[in-house]
């Protein structure tokens, strides 16, 4: 464990304490947990049926190459994302290929190279499951006030950066959230209004 990780704390609040100790209340990492898991199981429940035959592996490459739809993309590229060798990736890629996610091009510079592209299927499933995380997130948000939600991510916000400061899980800054572009939101809602006017 890091010096960081031993550094000095501010007390938590004694009432806090005792309440999550006399099971009054949960604490709030349990209670980000428990969100967690609920958020999962809604989502797993509410999911579109034509997700019913895919893996989260195949879910994952869907939407990896929704998100790299503006350049070509090779079962390389798919072993370096996810960390697999190319024997899994040969299995995986074949599977969905089999049902019809994916179909690997031949590319001009090279015969033996084989892009992989998603099939119209793959992107009404990537669609739906969009649609979806969208429907749920609203859901999820129903009865809060945007001072609310922005109060709300700026809290996971420092949560998350406390636990970063200690050094002992490295330096991971990439879990930014909504607070941290509250001046983005607020413009591209001005944007909007002009729109309507």
């Amino acid at each position: 464990m890091t010096t960081e990780a031993n550094m000095e704390v501010d007390p938590v609040n004694p009432a806090f304490a005792k309440a999550w100790e006399q099971g009054v209340c949960k604490p709030p990492s349990v209670a980000i947990r428990t969100l967690h898991n609920v958020i999962n199981r809604y989502l797993a429940v509410t999911r579109p049926q034509e997700v019913e035959e895919l893996s989260s592996a195949n879910i994952d490459i869907i939407r990896y190459l929704v998100r790299n739809a503006d350049r070509d993309v090779f079962p390389q590229d798919v072993e370096r994302r996810f960390g697999i060798t190319r024997s899994t990736s040969c299995r995986v890629l074949g599977l969905m290929e089999r049902k019809g996610l994916i179909a690997r091009e031949p590319v001009p510079q090279d015969a033996r190279l084989k892009k992989i592209v998603l099939t119209d299927k793959a992107r009404h499933i990537d669609d739906e499951l969009y649609d979806n995380a969208v429907a749920m997130e609203k859901l999820l948000l129903q009865g809060l006030s945007d001072a609310e939600i922005l109060g709300f991510m700026h809290t996971l916000d420092v949560m998350q950066t406390n636990l970063i400061q200690t050094g002992a899980i490295g330096n991971e800054n990439r879990y930014s959230s909504l607070a941290l572009h509250a001046e983005e939101i607020d413009e591209s809602q001005a944007e909007e209004t002009g729109k309507e006017q």
